[in-house]
């Protein structure tokens, strides 16, 4: 199964290691941490959770058990906030999945990813009027209140 990001209603952004999200509906921003950054990446690029999870095998020191629980408890997380959603159109190749030659040579510990949800900035975020604009762009005076 392959998702996408929940566009143009969801953005995010990866800073010095940490993804923040925000979904731009319901005013509310997230936090991605552990190994959450990495397969919000992955997802993200279009790869299929069955290769999200080969990759993190590869990248980090955990029975495959404890991954395929990790990312199954992660993306349904990020399903039910509606970050991302199931991508139907499933047309075109598949991004190429991490080869074991990139794999690094010594595997980090696993971290449990985790997805924090903030809502304490929703009123701010839900009255900016720059994420509710039409294919013209913004600033654009509403015709209807024209004198």
């Amino acid at each position: 199964m392959r998702y996408r990001v929940n566009a143009p209603h969801v953005i995010a952004e990866t800073i010095g290691g940490e993804t923040i999200i925000v979904h731009l509906s319901t005013g509310c921003y997230f936090s991605l941490g552990g190994s959450a950054p990495a397969i919000w990446e992955q997802l993200a690029a279009g790869m299929p959770v069955d290769a999200v999870r080969q990759q993190l095998s590869a990248r980090y020191d955990a029975d495959d058990a404890e991954l395929e629980a990790a990312v199954a408890r992660i993306v349904d997380e990020l399903q039910r906030e509606e970050l991302i959603v199931a991508d139907a159109g499933e047309n075109g190749a598949a991004p190429a999945a991490t080869s074991a030659s990139d794999a690094p040579a010594e595997r980090a510990p696993f971290e449990q990813p985790t997805l924090s949800k903030f809502t304490d900035m929703q009123d701010i975020i839900l009255l900016d009027p720059v994420h509710e604009v039409d294919a013209r762009g913004w600033p654009h005076a509403d015709p209807a209140n024209a004198s």
